[in-house]
């Protein structure tokens, strides 16, 4: 890894001439931002909290510089490309064109497309020159842009910026997993195409919910049973998605792998029909369009049959799926169904989806009732390594050889906590209710689980 350190200005920057601090050399170069760099989204917390550092280093120590962090930088064919770091840099831009008689070079070599971004710096743009307008001579004198100070940390390589980046707590807004491995996609795509790949990737939104339900689909599997790290473990959580989904994905051509069956005539003759048109879960990975196109297809499955399902032809299942996000106290399992559901949709699409959410639902949701209490996060992996619901669906050929997996698993209610106003008797209500199940008042428990498997397993 070749990597230079210098140390510049805020001004030198803003006046795009950057000076080393060892040698005296300067960096031939112009700041730009990347396409596949996320859109610039400081808000006003994240000003406040510069201004006021800033404002607390200057009244404490007044001749000494204040540093602002690191600036890693890509260096190449004449640009200095932000890795990380154009977060502080735009802000000090939009402060700098508030102020008068300062050589900003770089606030017109700088550009912004994305919507969020251009947004972004109209609003804060605003917010800052309503508090520079109260006391203008103060801010002027406080914002020295000679004492605000950076490293500059410069590789020759792209790849080399984004494992030194890996490494550092630059500060700012950290990057999420799916922002480096948006980067890392991104920057596997052709030139050519770079920048339509990059707006493809913007319009799909936040994906969170959706990669993490493909982390679960991915690592829960008898064959390579992994466990997922908690929600809690934020980096440990990044770290699981880049290694998933940026760092185990090979080179080569998008590929899309899928069930395919053959209708044999008495003749020999061969028809071929696929169940669906878009990628398997589980299916290995290629750096670039590939894995960029895999996350597009499973995005619109999640919010077109989850987040905001409005099928005219399943009207059934719409109801299900909205009453099912209302139940309390059901978050971790909700993320298992999640997953499971994506799983079913991607094999065999619309068939028998009303049938399938349920039969689903009666599984995955069994762990509400099974427990004497609450659900907890470290239960949903023991769950899945005795009841192997992901891997019912994924080796399963038709609906029906799937649906035998689910009406054979039994249903069994822990009855403590059942006699007060507890989350599991709200629950079980609610699901009396949805279900019109009809409970005996003797062995409630015992009843519930034999009325819900007459009426999801043998009554659709």
């Amino acid at each position: 890894m070749t990597v230079r350190v210098l140390t510049c200005t805020a001004a030198e920057i803003l006046a795009g001439k950057l000076s080393a601090s060892d040698d005296g050399k300067g960096i031939v170069g112009q700041l730009s931002i990347p396409e596949y760099q996320r859109p610039y989204c400081w808000q006003e917390q994240q000003l406040m909290q510069l201004l006021t550092d800033i404002r607390a280093q200057k009244e404490q120590l007044s001749d000494l510089p204040y540093y602002l962090g690191s600036l890693i930088l890509h260096q190449e064919n004449g640009k200095l490309n932000i890795i990380d770091g154009q977060q502080r840099v735009t802000t000090l831009v939009l402060i700098a064109s508030l102020q008068q008689g300062l050589n900003l070079a770089l606030v017109n070599s700088l550009e912004y497309e994305h919507p969020t971004s251009l947004q972004q710096i109209k609003h804060n743009l605003k917010w800052l020159q309503s508090c520079f307008s109260e006391n203008t001579a103060y801010w002027q004198s406080l914002m020295d842009f000679h004492k605000l100070q950076f490293t500059l940390v410069i590789t020759q390589t792209e790849d080399d910026a984004y494992r030194f980046f890996e490494t550092q707590n630059t500060g700012g807004v950290r990057l999420a997993g799916t922002d480096i491995i948006k980067a890392h996609h991104l920057r596997a795509v052709s030139s050519m195409y770079q920048k339509t790949f990059a707006k493809q990737w913007e319009g799909l939104g936040k994906l969170d919910d959706t990669v993490g339900a493909l982390l679960k689909g991915r690592y829960w599997q008898k064959i390579n049973m992994r466990e997922l790290p908690s929600h809690q473990q934020k980096k440990k959580l990044r770290d699981t998605i880049v290694s998933e989904l940026a760092e185990q994905t090979a080179k080569g051509t998008d590929i899309a792998f899928g069930r395919v069956y053959r209708q044999l005539g008495l003749a020999g003759e061969v028809r071929q029909h696929l169940d669906q048109q878009g990628y398997e879960l589980r299916q290995p990975l290629n750096a670039g369009v590939n894995t960029i196109r895999y996350l597009s297809y499973f995005q619109s499955l999640y919010q077109h049959y989850w987040e905001r399902p409005d099928l005219p032809g399943l009207p059934g299942y719409n109801a299900f799926i909205a009453w099912l996000k209302g139940l309390e106290g059901c978050g971790y399992l909700e993320g298992l169904y999640k997953a499971c559901l994506l799983q079913y949709i991607s094999q065999f699409g619309e068939k028998q989806l009303e049938a399938a959410a349920k039969k689903l639902f009666r599984v995955v949701y069994s762990r509400r009732v099974s427990n004497q209490k609450a659900v907890r996060e470290n239960s949903i992996y023991a769950f899945v390594r005795e009841t192997p619901v992901l891997d019912w669906v994924a080796l399963s050929y038709t609906p029906e050889q799937c649906f035998k997996y689910f009406d054979s698993f039994t249903l069994t209610v822990d009855g403590s906590n059942l006699d007060s106003n507890s989350v599991k008797k709200r629950y079980m209500s609610k699901v009396c209710q949805f279900f019109e199940l009809l409970l005996a008042v003797e062995d409630y428990e015992q009843c519930f689980a034999q009325a819900l498997t007459r009426k999801v397993a043998g009554g659709l």
